[in-house]
């Protein structure tokens, strides 16, 4: 479970680079099949050794702090500091060491998910015990994504200091609120003074409908990214993945959004409804980016980047048009399990870096899902969270000349400085975004329509291209990239304007190549062993090879051969890649 985000600094020290080197899953469970083959547990061996190992999110601070801090002041503070009468909290446990360790993925109730679950009950029974005896306590939720409980509490009745003494308890910090990521109205690339957070995230006003283009065409987002070379060049549109999109609802009565799940929550992070014909979008934003993830063209202009792939919206946002940190959490754990989601796509965030943001997304990682995330619409030597978590794709926005919105978010984060805190194995310096996408004036459906379209920009608009590359992606690999090599094959592909070898805050690694990232997942991925045996049938080369049509697959020195390469894909440029 690796992150696409590289060092800011082609510098990165070796103790950064050999943290930086980690297993892929398909590699971990071929471990108990080679045991009996000496060179092969040699060579996993060899692999082990290089891992890094991961230490506690909000344990002790890796690497020396360098400079002022960026971090939310809930990290450093609690919100019974100054409270009065009830109030809510959210209280964290010890961290899982290292999400990587857990049980493969497999979907629905997969073993990392089960893991998750083991190691979270066993670190809140405590406070369980706790409530349960003190007055002025009540357990609200429980979440097993960030090992993290909603708790209601009488701050007259009871101190932070008496939470914080209950064992396996790491920190408790306010319910915090996240919103749409919206853009102001200037959509030039050229600087200009930043629209402050309070407009930022503002609703915008009524946009006019605008009509669809020629029959046949496509937006100019899914031109720019390459998709339709993509749909041609891997024969899919998606079909097979899942992209769950937790925002504001989805509207199902568009006639190019077909969603095939739903959820509501409320501000407790608990499912309201899961019934499809629950299914609305009264903000319309949410609707706007699933379209561009998977819409399709009912217009005769294609919207969506991978049409046919499973759509799943999921609304953590109340009537304010604000989310909780308990309802995206709430989301993202219903995300990973009932809808086996293979991307999660967050075009939300609170504004500036926040530590209790990093194990969920570590966390949702490690269940196999790539969490996609929009960086913010604050313009330069600015990000969000959960954009700016290191494990995160961050995805800045760019118009359709290729230049950076001006309200695009970037900037170079000091992990120490930034998060206090932070997972081992991240560099002490890396950027933020990851890779760019269109954002300006993107064509998409417009909720409380049929056959409405607008055009809206902001960083929310660009990471749904992402989204649905990476749904692309895996279609193509009939589902089984390694989430790590998923996102590799993203940002490593993407190409910046200016053919700079290192990232940068404003492109991070370039703007993104649906066919090359495509491209690079299918090569990431190894082949299927053949699990028949046909006999002489397939010829004797077809045996060698483990393959009917002669293709590379997995014999014994192919094996070897993989498990080598492995050590090299993990250790590309010099971050948790």
């Amino acid at each position: 479970m690796t992150a696409a985000r590289a060092s800011a600094s082609p510098g990165t020290d070796a103790a950064s680079a050999a943290r930086a080197v980690r297993v892929p899953r398909f590699v971990r469970a071929l471990r108990p099949c080679c045991v009996a083959v000496g060179v092969l547990v040699f060579s996993l061996a060899l692999v082990a050794a290089l891992s890094g190992v991961a230490v506690a999110a909000d344990g002790g601070a890796a690497g020396a702090a360098a400079g002022a801090g960026t971090h939310d002041a809930a990290a450093a503070t609690t919100p019974l500091d100054d409270a009065n009468g009830t109030t809510q909290v959210i209280v964290r446990f010890t961290p899982v060491e290292d999400p990587d360790a857990l049980g493969e993925p497999d979907g629905n109730g997969s073993a990392a998910v089960a893991d998750l679950r083991e190691h979270a009950a066993a670190e809140q029974a405590a406070f369980e015990a706790f409530a349960d005896s003190r007055a002025g306590v009540t357990v609200e939720r429980e979440f097993w994504l960030a090992n993290a409980m909603l708790v209601t509490v009488d701050a007259d009745e009871v101190t932070a200091a008496s939470l914080l003494s209950v064992a396996n308890v790491t920190d408790v910090h306010r319910n915090v609120a996240v919103e749409p990521l919206r853009a102001s109205a200037r959509s030039s690339g050229a600087p200009g003074p930043r629209t402050p957070p309070s407009q930022n995230h503002r609703p915008q006003t009524p946009r006019l409908q605008i009509d669809a283009e020629p029959s046949g065409s496509y937006t100019a987002g899914l031109r720019l990214v390459g998709a339709p070379t993509a749909w041609e060049r891997f024969d899919t549109r998606g079909a097979g993945a899942t992209v769950a999109v937790i925002d504001t609802g989805v509207d199902p009565g568009h006639r190019d959004v077909d969603l095939s799940g739903w959820a509501s929550f409320d501000d407790n992070g608990t499912v309201v409804s899961d019934d499809l014909a629950d299914a609305s979008d009264p903000d319309g934003h949410g609707t706007h980016v699933a379209g561009t993830v998977a819409g399709g063209d009912a217009s005769g202009t294609h919207i969506g980047v991978a049409p046919e792939a499973d759509l799943v919206g999921l609304d953590a946002f109340g009537e304010n048009d604000t989310a909780t940190f308990a309802a995206v959490i709430g989301a993202m754990e219903y995300a990973t399990t009932e809808s086996d989601a293979d991307v999660l796509q967050l075009s939300l965030g609170s504004s500036g870096t926040f530590r209790g943001f990093i194990r969920p997304v570590r966390n949702a990682r490690a269940t196999g899902a790539v969490v996609v995330a929009a960086a913010g619409n604050e313009g330069a030597n600015t990000s969000s969270g959960p954009a700016n978590v290191y494990d995160a794709l961050a995805v800045g926005a760019v118009d359709e000349d290729r230049a950076v919105a001006a309200f695009s978010s970037g900037q170079p984060i000091n992990a120490s400085a930034a998060f206090e805190t932070y997972p081992e194995e991240w560099p002490e310096r890396y950027v933020v975004p990851d890779v760019a996408a269109p954002g300006v004036g993107v064509v998409s459906a417009e909720a409380g329509t049929r056959n409405g379209y607008v055009r809206r920009q902001g960083t929310s608009m660009a990471a749904p291209h992402v989204s649905g590359i990476a749904a692309l992606a895996v279609a193509a690999t009939d589902g089984r990239v390694d989430d790590d090599d998923l996102q590799a094959a993203i940002v490593d592909t993407a190409v910046h304007p200016t053919n700079a070898t290192e990232p940068d805050d404003r492109y991070g690694h370039g703007v993104v190549d649906a066919p090359a990232a495509v491209g690079a997942a299918v090569e990431a991925t190894p082949p299927e062993a053949d699990s028949t045996n046909e006999g002489e049938t397939n010829g004797s080369a077809d045996r060698e090879t483990g393959s009917e049509d002669g293709a590379p697959g997995f014999g014994g020195v192919a094996a070897v051969v993989a498990i080598v390469a492995v050590a090299g894909l993990t250790t590309r440029r010099g971050g948790r890649r």
